[in-house]
């Protein structure tokens, strides 16, 4: 056997070791792990969260300055007087702000008919779906930020955590608020009343998303153990080790795929390993919802 298979072997045995289920790593495992790296983010997925991040930044940039109802209006005054001199006129600035809303739509519906069935699809499989593992998520996530429960004892989470995925729906569902009320504020549609309306879940819907950036921006630009994940949407990858750590069910679904295209690679240069032909059966479990160990066993 050739130096490059047998080094093949090695990982996979590891693999096979770790997709029995999320365990307490040694340093060496870390290691290897840390040294590996897996594709989180494909070039439409990076483009679009930034197309998306700076839009937000503009449309709350301006939003803010314009909001001139007594019960909504929170920016202070040297704000807005700072925001009308930089435009020069308070209309110059709703135009602005009406522009890069359009282009921000614009964007989310070519990335939604283009790529409907490559992304939107995978957006709301990964995104939007809530399992009984997410639940368990929340009360663990603050015991582990407390120091009081392991990363390999926390619910095993998919491609994203819980705490993604509800910030996901708060995004989802504001950006759908926005898009029908950004027109009718814009154009003065329906009664003064619908517009009064619309203003409300305009505001409400900005400031939902708002107050999650914090917290998102927090966790993954200042939190160590959770900036591969910032980094990742640049480079679109993320190390192994933070995959298995965080993201427990997404690494193993990964490595599965991974093993099973090896399998079938090897056997055209007549090569075969006995632990790749296991994985088509674990794959095939775990598409039905269940767990099962290496042997096959149900766990």
């Amino acid at each position: 056997m050739g130096k490059g298979v047998s080094k093949l072997n090695e990982d996979i045995a590891l693999d096979h070791d770790l997709l029995k289920g999320a365990r307490h790593l040694s340093f060496e495992e870390k290691r290897i792990l840390a040294n590996r790296v897996m594709k989180k983010h494909g070039v439409a997925g990076v483009t679009l969260h930034w197309v998306n991040a700076i839009s937000w930044f503009l449309l709350i940039f301006t939003g803010a300055a314009l909001l001139s109802a007594s019960y909504l209006r929170f920016a202070p005054e040297w704000y807005i007087n700072m925001m009308d001199g930089i435009f020069g006129t308070r209309s110059a600035m709703l135009h602005f702000h009406i522009a890069i809303g359009v282009f921000w739509v614009s964007t989310l519906l070519l990335y939604g008919v283009f790529g409907y069935k490559n992304y939107v699809l995978d957006f709301i499989k990964h995104d939007l779906t809530i399992d009984k593992d997410d639940i368990k998520w929340f009360p663990a996530k603050a015991l582990n930020l407390m120091g009081k429960l392991s990363h390999h004892k926390m619910p095993p989470q998919g491609e994203y955590n819980a705490g993604q995925k509800a910030y996901a729906l708060v995004v989802a569902f504001s950006t759908i608020t926005l898009i029908i009320t950004g027109p009718i504020m814009a154009f003065h549609i329906g009664q003064p009343v619908i517009i009064q309306w619309a203003m409300m879940l305009h505001f409400v819907a900005t400031m939902s998303v708002f107050a999650g950036v914090f917290v998102h921006v927090y966790m993954a630009a200042l939190f160590p153990e959770e900036r591969p994940a910032f980094f990742s949407m640049i480079t679109g990858k993320v190390n192994e080790l933070y995959a298995y750590l965080h993201h427990y069910k997404w690494w193993r679904e990964v490595k599965n795929d991974e093993h099973a295209f090896f399998s079938e690679e090897l056997k055209k240069d007549g090569i075969h390993l006995p632990e790749l032909e296991e994985c088509k059966n674990i794959k095939d479990h775990l598409s039905k919802g269940k767990n099962f160990d290496i042997s096959g066993d149900e766990i």
